[in-house]
Formats: C-alpha cells, structure tokens, sequence
C-alpha cells in the first residue's frame, strides 16, 4: 500500500468517479483503476461497487475512508514540519472571477510562476455560482470568487472588495458634470448578470428613485466593455478591472452620486488534505494583493470565515 494509492482511493470516494479522480491526478482513468485494483489486492477485498455508473463505496471502502483521511492528513503534517508541506507540485486548478481576471490576477501569476516554475496552472474564468459549483466537486484546488460562500467542507479567506464606478465611452457625452439619478436611468446600464450583488444594488436604488431603467447583465466583463466602448451604455463594473481603458480615454469616469454595492471577493478552498497547496496559493495572493492595492480601486479584507 502506498501513498498514492490512498489518495487516488480517497479521490475517487469523495468526487464520485474514477475520471473525475483522474483529472483532478493529471493522470489516465485506466491509471487510477490499476491503482485501486492494486490497494484492494492489499487489502484482500473490493473498495467500491463497480455496478453503478458512480463508484460507490462498499462497507470496506466506507470503513477505509475515514482512515486514508486520517492517513492523507498525518502526510501533510509531516511535510508541514519537515518544510515543504504547502508546495506545489503537477497542475493546479484556479477559479477565477472575471474582474479578478481581468485586473489583479495575471500579474499575480506572474510572480507565483516564477516562485514555482515546475507546476502547470490550469485556469477557468467565470461566474462566481459557476466556480462554487465547480469548486464544490473538486474540479478546482482553488477558486478566488465573490465570496465567502456558505457550502459544507469549503474555506474562504476574504482578500478584497473592488468598488464599482459608473464609465462611459466619450461619444456618450456625460463626463466633464454632475449626473443625477434621473439622467443615468434613461441610458442602458450594462453590467453583471441579474443574480449578482452589483446587478441588484443598482436596481434597489433605481427602485428607491421610483425610475424605470434598461439594465443589461451581461455574462461576460470582457463583452460588457467591449458594448460600452462602442457607446451602447454606461457600464457600471469595478474600476480596477477597466483601468486601461480609463487610462487610454477610451473610458470616462462619470460624476454621480449614484455607487453600486462593491462585490467582495475571497480565495476559496475545499478543506482536507490537498488544502496545504490552496492555502499557500492564497498566502501569495494576499501578499500580492498588499503590494499592489491602491486605497481607490482595491480594499483588502482580513481574515478567514
């Protein structure tokens, strides 16, 4: 029995299916099978019940669980005390919410590549429900979202808040003066999609105002820019994440008393074993974050809920 075989065997029990498992390893199904096969010829005995189209575990499997956690944990303690317990290593898979792909984050992978040039970083770009879901089975090791999230097993360290700025491109006309709530409410509003906190805050305050308004939300940041850069509509998204359209003039802040919610973001976990690596990737960012943070664009959080 070896170490591998237990976390393969783990994998497998806790998302479900030997592919899952296999992607999560960087390895082959037919890998992980030999692997199971090989730790239940140890044993003498079948860990899971190959009938149904999930790997359920069988009575053996369930009583072996527990211990391989145990098992996986003891491992990373004592890589922990030796050194080198939050290293990382094969292909990790980040989580990332657009905003954060779009402003602080390319630059941040910049830097953990160098500190760890061996490892192969996998990136998915999306919606903050999407990344919780992903997250959730295991199909990422960490996932920097609008958070925290209340999921079972998932541990979210707050990093930071990204207040939000109503732009439009310079054709619009409305920059160089103060914009009431009535002027705004009769141009299209594009930004993130109906369920999201900026979404709703700027329909609470035009609810307040008693105005009717056309807010687009729009899946993508990258396409929400791209439409108000054409002039179809001021775009109410976090400032960090359209710097360079601002610095280019492409871009006008405009002056309005009206201020969407600023989402908050957190880096995002599933506790366990694999934590360690999660947990040193999020000790990078928020280092990151305090260099690069500036009091008008970036808000950073403590701690960790």
């Amino acid at each position: 029995m070896t170490l591998t075989q237990i976390k393969t065997f783990y994998l497998v029990a806790t998302m479900g299916t030997f592919q899952k498992a296999a992607e999560k390893l960087n390895t082959s199904q037919p890998t992980v099978s030999a692997r199971i096969v090989a730790l239940e010829s140890w044993f003498g005995t079948s860990l899971f019940d190959r009938s149904t189209h999930r790997a359920q575990l069988t009575a053996q499997g369930r009583a072996f669980l527990d211990i391989a956690r145990r098992m996986l944990d003891l491992e990373a303690a004592a890589r922990s005390a030796v050194g080198n317990g939050g290293e990382l290593q094969g292909v990790v898979r980040i989580g990332l919410a657009d905003t954060l792909a779009l402003s602080w984050v390319p630059r941040f992978m910049m830097s953990l590549q160098e500190l760890y040039s061996d490892v192969t970083f996998e990136f998915q770009v999306g919606a903050s429900p999407v990344l919780r879901d992903e997250l959730v089975r295991q199909s990422l090791d960490i996932s920097f979202m609008v958070g925290p999230v209340a999921e079972p097993n998932v541990v979210c360290e707050r990093l930071c808040e990204t207040p939000v700025s109503l732009t439009a491109a310079p054709r619009m006309g409305l920059h160089g003066r103060k914009l009431g709530i009535k002027e705004i409410s009769q141009h299209q509003i594009l930004t993130f999609q109906r369920r999201s906190q900026t979404y709703q805050s700027l329909m609470r305050a035009f609810d307040a105002a008693q105005l009717n308004v056309r807010i687009s939300g729009v899946s993508s940041l990258s396409f929400a820019v791209a439409l108000a850069l054409e002039g179809y509509g001021i775009l109410a998204v976090p400032t960090v994440s359209i710097e360079r359209e601002l610095e280019q003039g492409k871009l006008e802040l405009l002056d309005s008393d009206l201020t969407p919610e600023a989402p908050q973001f957190a880096a995002c976990w599933v506790s366990g074993p694999s934590a360690a690596a999660s947990q040193t990737i999020a000790a990078h960012a928020r280092d990151f974050l305090t260099a690069y943070a500036s009091e008008n664009m970036i808000n950073i959080f403590d701690g960790v809920e």
